[in-house]
């Protein structure tokens, strides 16, 4: 099976466009994303039924996985029929398309008719960007629309005039979703949740709301849960399967709505209180931003003698620990207090740009030596 892409698209990079032939045999440009992007058209034009790709690497080794065309027809149909997004608008793909986001991006434009503007991967891919082209649809990783919106200010307006920009492949801090909710008024902006697995989100939250921020089902998406509450993702058109097991802890609000409490492998049970360390993350970041210290960090469990577990905490770069610790015990309750709070020189990433919390755990204990 190949994709049919409706072939009046263009594709735009480096302030000239192309018809989808004229890129694909583009011999010009020789930048990794633009490859990746040729690279990836090639196999969804191809008459092989999927494509092969690899997971993240985020909660475990990466690993290859194959995924049916049929598959990605079916999320990037549902995604732009939620998003509204529609024939000849226009899209920005600056994220990776190495890793199932980007592709995704790159699938929606084929299957749905869109415009793809192509703009450098990099942690500020609106500076220096031509704002004469008005985009549509944008998504992004946290990460970036937190620079845009530190560096480059001048671009929100030009932001908030899209019909959707959506953010994947991390977390949303507290921090960022408070500059979101103070700084787009007309835009929507979504938080998705998904993975490889899922062909990309399969949910989506809006963040510049005033009403709860939960999860939503994409159409045609459902969940449930199990003994442990982790949850469980019912959508075959789009994961392949009748029912996905995720390691994704949730407070279920109904069978297509969720509210995401963390992973269900790093949860901490310290003396029988379970403490799940993204919740707690998003306290010290709060206070970290009210202190106006900026250095990453992530909370992790280690094995203890008397309470089970304890919870210690990892930043990246140098700090005073001996503030962290006292700011700590002045604003967090007592049975959340870090037992040990260490610093490394930098954390370790998996090849898509994620946190390896293992691996820069790993690196701790060895500098702990």
């Amino acid at each position: 099976m190949s994709i049919n892409p409706l072939q009046n698209i263009t594709i735009q990079l480096h302030e000239q466009k192309f018809n989808l032939d004229q890129f694909l045999n583009i011999k010009t440009f020789q930048e990794d994303h633009i490859l990746s992007s040729i690279n990836f058209i090639n196999d969804l034009l191809s008459d092989k039924p999927t494509i092969v790709q690899k997971t993240s690497g985020s909660t475990g080794a990466p690993k290859a996985i194959n995924i049916y065309k049929s598959q990605i027809e079916a999320s990037a149909k549902s995604t732009l029929k939620t998003l509204s997004v529609h024939s000849g608008d226009n899209a920005l793909l600056c994220i990776n398309p190495d890793f199932i986001g980007g592709k995704m991006m790159i699938a929606r434009a084929l299957i749905g008719g869109l415009n793809l503007i192509i703009a450098p991967v990099k942690g500020n891919p609106l500076k220096d960007f031509n704002k004469d082209i008005k985009i549509d649809f944008f998504s992004f990783v946290p990460y970036q629309l937190d620079k845009i919106i530190d560096e480059t200010a001048e671009n929100i307006k030009f932001l908030d005039q899209s019909k959707a920009i959506i953010l994947g492949g991390a977390p949303v801090s507290e921090s960022l979703s408070e500059k979101i909710k103070n700084k787009f008024k007309n835009t929507n902006v979504y938080s998705t949740y998904g993975m490889t697995e899922t062909v990309s989100h399969v949910a989506l939250k809006k963040i510049n709301s005033f009403e709860k921020e939960v999860f939503q089902a994409l159409e045609g998406v459902s969940f449930s849960t199990d003994e442990k509450s982790r949850l469980i993702i019912h959508a075959k058109n789009i994961s392949g399967i009748d029912a996905l097991k995720t390691n994704d802890v949730v407070k279920l609000h109904s069978t297509t709505s969720f509210e995401w409490l963390g992973r269900h492998d790093f949860v901490i049970n310290s003396g029988g209180i379970k403490i799940h360390p993204e919740q707690l993350e998003q306290k010290i970041l709060k206070i970290f931003s009210d202190y106006n210290i900026s250095n990453n960090f992530f909370i992790y469990g280690k094995e203890d003698e008397m309470l089970g577990e304890t919870v210690n905490l990892l930043l990246e770069g140098e700090i005073d620990i001996t503030k962290i610790r006292q700011l700590l015990i002045d604003n967090i309750e007592k049975y959340h207090q870090p037992k040990s709070i260490q610093s490394i020189p930098k954390f370790i990433e998996t090849p898509s740009g994620k946190l390896n919390r293992n691996e820069s755990i790993k690196l701790a204990l060895d500098y702990n030596l």
